[in-house]
C-alpha cells in the first residue's frame, strides 16, 4: 500500500506550508506530508515555497534576506514555520523538497538536530543539492524531482546510471502516459501532481509514495 503524503500539507483545506496544514494532513489520517524549505539570512531553516513572501504572507520580502525574526505573519496568523518545529508534529514520513540553492546544510542540519533522519525523505529540482547532501550523510534518504516534460525524456539508460537508493519524484502525467514503462519502478516512486490520491488509480501498479493536496 502506498504511503500518503499531503502535499504542503492538506493543502486542499488549509494555507499550503503551514503548521495549521500540517496537522489537518495527520488528523486526516495522512501518513505525514510533503513540505518545502529554504533558508533565512540568518541560516535558519523554514518552511516556505516561493522565494518572494507575498503570495502566503501578510507583507513582501525575499526570505533569503530576512532574518527568521523579522519575517512577517502568514496570511493564517501563523508565523512562517521553522522546519525544525514542523518535524516535532510527527508522522511517518515527511518529504522535505530543498528550494532554491544552497540550502541542503541548513535542512539536513535541522533534520539531524530532531533526531528524524529516519523518518524524512530530501528531495529537489537541483539535483546537484541532493547529490551534496548525499554525499555529505550516507544515511539521508534522497530523490530527484521531474517535472513533466523532463520526466517524459527518461528512459532505462538514463534511470541505469542513477544511484539504486534514490527516490524517483514523478509528475502523474508523465507516469500515466507511460505506465508499463515505470512500472518496474514503482517501488522507487513518489508520485506527485494531483487532488487526491484516487487520481492515482488505474496506473496498474501502486507507487511507494503518493503526494496529493487532499484526501
Amino acid at each position: 500500500m502506498s504511503i500518503v503524503l499531503g502535499h504542503r500539507g492538506l493543502s486542499a483545506r488549509h494555507l499550503e506550508n503551514s503548521t495549521e496544514a500540517f496537522r489537518a494532513a495527520l488528523a486526516a489520517g495522512m501518513d505525514g506530508f510533503e513540505l518545502d524549505v529554504q533558508p533565512t539570512a540568518d541560516g535558519v531553516c523554514c518552511v516556505l515555497h516561493d522565494e518572494d513572501l507575498a503570495r502566503t504572507a501578510v507583507g513582501t520580502g525575499i526570505l533569503r534576506k530576512l532574518k527568521c525574526a523579522d519575517l512577517p505573519l502568514l496570511r493564517n496568523g501563523e508565523k512562517v514555520p521553522r522546519l525544525a518545529d514542523v518535524l516535532d508534529l510527527g508522522g511517518r514520513l515527511v518529504n522535505v523538497e530543498l528550494k532554491g540553492e544552497p540550502g541542503w546544510k541548513q535542512a539536513l542540519a535541522a533534520v539531524e538536530a530532531a533526531e528524524a533522519l529516519d523518518r524524512v525523505l530530501f528531495s529537489s529540482f537541483e539535483h546537484s543539492e541532493v547529490l551534496q547532501l548525499w554525499s555529505a550523510c550516507l544515511d539521508a534518504r534522497c530523490g530527484f524531482l521531474w517535472e513533466t516534460d523532463e520526466a517524459d525524456e527518461l528512459d532505462e539508460e538514463a534511470l541505469e546510471g542513477l544511484p539504486g537508493e534514490l527516490t524517483l519524484h514523478l509528475p502523474l502525467a508523465a507516469v500515466r502516459s507511460r505506465a508499463s514503462f515505470w512500472k518496474p519502478y514503482a517501488s522507487r516512486i513518489a508520485l506527485w501532481g494531483m487532488k487526491t490520491p484516487a487520481e492515482a488509480q488505474g496506473l496498474g501498479f501502486e507507487p511507494a509514495i503518493i503526494i496529493a493536496d487532499g484526501l
